[in-house]
């Protein structure tokens, strides 16, 4: 039986390795997400001081560490190591060896053992660069890393302040078995779980504004410094390339010391709310290990117009889903928008509601408003925020206007929206991605927050591109901001062009998975969405003719991810093989 249970063990190792090679990570990232960069072109080389905090590292890691450093193609660079009074003395005897021979390496050594964040103040006290990169001892950069950090820095004019790359996770079982690959700077989804991470280089004067590195954050320091950082400087800028290999094994401190994490996120997301004059209540975990979901008090009583779209349901049945959505809310007078024929206004003048409910109904055709009987609509109504919805769609939570509340009415957010899933909890909706020749997709599609991974960024707060009509709240602040919806368009794709316009104005589109909706019909809401659909083709053309290169590629969904299927995955095997093939073939013409 001990020889079954360990061939066994020995085969689901084997296919679990033929996954991650399947998914091609070891090949893929390093070969095409490499920028080539020649350094000496560089007209500004700032010294970039390098920060490693060290405390009991193992040899291996400390000397992969330093090679990957000392290796790289930029060379103005100093390595600032500093021993937080490490009990082991074989980490500080090789440092001080090292220091000797190479004079960028410079060892400093604590009396007492302070934690990370007092080892990276004090480090921070020797740095003499004009931007500071944060390196963990055990950690490793890729060859170009800091070359392709300054090449981003040679632009004079918004010089970037703050600036973070992709990652790779590496083990000593899988070797490179995952990877992070993050959207443009996403404000709600820093709150939410600190996606920046690593390799994160700051301007030495962005951090002597922000007032330097803060104690207490043990475990969570970097969450902190990024959400403070983002309150000192819009000049934030991600690169789009893995610069950076997070090893992760027993000892990583964060999987030792989870509990102190929590607690020093929680803090630093209360105290970055509390500079925005915004109370939080309470901070629940998220639907993932070291995510959060701040739960903030609304500043006001507001008012909310309905605009019912879609024509699939029988009156009486829209009826009653009316009464359902608006019942599990309170403190809210709601008006509802409809458009009706002749035949069906009388029924709804019929129709008896609470005394927080006025009706408002428009003769139409059909149900299925256009952008102009929508104006018209809103319009005439007085609701402080205006909430699109499909009604084949049903709330799934009591208080999912309050959590689209707490974001709507926060500074710089323009739209937000809950996401749909089906009776098995699976993703269909959180967000509209942009694509090559106008690809519109929806993201999302099948995952589960038991399915899907953290580094999906699905189930997370978050910031994005588009969001559908089908279910969207936007204030009318906002709306008269951008005058409405554009009339050119008759029914499909106007929810795309209100994003980008509200995007264009400098305002932020939030996808909040706190606020769920169950699609509970056979028609397919999105379908406008499906590759190939006919229907579509007139708006398309208008869509793509007003913005064009806008709609090429999505800041908040990265360009190392699939689009077919739009659910988050890595391009793979296939996808690496037909590049390869492309390349060649795009070479010999």
């Amino acid at each position: 039986m001990q020889k079954f249970n360990f061939f066994v063990s020995r085969f689901a190792l084997f296919f679990q390795k033929l996954r991650y090679l399947s998914r091609q990570y070891q090949y893929f990232f390093f070969v095409y997400t490499k920028k080539k960069i020649d350094v000496d072109l560089f007209s500004y080389r700032p010294l970039i001081s390098i920060l490693v905090p060290v405390y009991n590292t193992q040899l291996r890691h400390l000397k992969a560490m330093l090679q990957s450093v000392e290796d790289q193609s930029y060379e103005n660079w100093e390595l600032i190591l500093l021993d937080d009074a490490s009990p082991d003395e074989k980490p500080g005897i090789y440092l001080k060896e090292e220091s000797k021979r190479n004079s960028k390496v410079l060892y400093y050594r604590s009396e007492k053992n302070g934690g990370i964040s007092i080892a990276t103040r004090q480090a921070l006290k020797y740095a003499s660069g004009e931007y500071v990169a944060f390196l963990d001892h055990d950690d490793r950069l890729s060859k170009d890393a800091l070359g392709t950090i300054v090449d981003a820095l040679q632009t004079e004019k918004n010089r970037p302040e703050f600036l973070y790359s992709d990652e790779i996770f590496q083990s000593k079982t899988f070797g490179v078995f995952s990877v992070s690959a993050k959207p443009d700077f996403s404000p709600e989804k820093l709150i939410s779980h600190n996606y920046i991470c690593h390799f994160v280089v700051v301007a030495k004067s962005l951090i002597d504004k922000m007032g330097g590195i803060r104690e207490g954050y043990d475990g969570s320091q970097d969450h902190e410094f990024a959400l403070r950082a983002s309150r000192h400087t819009n000049r934030i800028r991600r690169l789009p390339f893995f610069l950076y290999i997070w090893r992760l094994h027993g000892e990583s401190f964060s999987r030792k010391k989870a509990e102190v994490c929590e607690r020093s996120s929680q803090k630093a997301i209360s105290e970055y709310y509390a500079e925005k004059n915004e109370i939080v209540e309470r901070i629940d975990s998220g639907h993932y290990p070291f995510t959060y979901h701040a739960l903030r008090k609304l500043k006001t009583n507001h008012s909310v117009l309905i605009v019912v779209l879609g024509a699939e349901l029988e009156l009486d049945i829209l009826y009653s889903k009316i009464i359902k959505l608006t019942q599990k809310t309170s403190n809210v007078n709601f008006e509802i928008a409809i458009g009706v024929n002749e035949t069906e206004a009388s029924q709804v003048s019929n129709w008896k509601f609470p005394d927080n409910i006025k009706i408002h109904s428009q003769k139409s055709e059909n149900r299925n408003l256009n952008p102009k009987t929508i104006n018209r609509l809103v319009s005439n109504t007085k609701g402080d925020f205006i909430f699109f919805w499909n009604p084949i769609l049903g709330t799934l939570k009591t208080d999912w206007l309050y959590e689209l509340l707490q974001h709507g009415e926060s500074e710089g957010i323009g739209a937000v929206s809950p996401v749909v899933t089906n009776s098995k909890r699976e993703l269909l909706y959180s967000s509209l991605i942009l694509g090559k020749k106008g690809f519109i997709g929806v993201s999302g599609n099948g995952l589960s927050p038991t399915k899907s991974k953290i580094w999906s960024g699905e189930w997370i707060e978050k910031n994005v591109s588009a969001l559908s009509k089908n279910v969207l709240l936007i204030s009318r602040i906002h709306w008269i901001t951008i005058q409405g919806l554009d009339e050119a368009f008759s029914d499909f794709y106007w929810d795309v062009d209100l994003s980008i316009r509200l995007r264009e104005k400098g305002l932020r589109l939030v996808s909040n998975p706190f606020s769920e909706f169950l699609h509970e019909s056979k028609h397919d809401c999105f379908k406008e969405f499906h590759p190939g659909n006919s229907n579509t083709k007139v708006d398309r053309k208008v869509l793509i003719e007003k913005w064009g290169d806008r709609l090429t590629a999505d800041p908040f969904y990265s360009s190392h991810l699939d689009l077919v299927g739009a659910d988050r995955l890595p391009k793979g095997l296939f996808h690496g093989c037909f590049h390869w093939f492309w390349k060649r073939s795009w070479k010999s013409k």
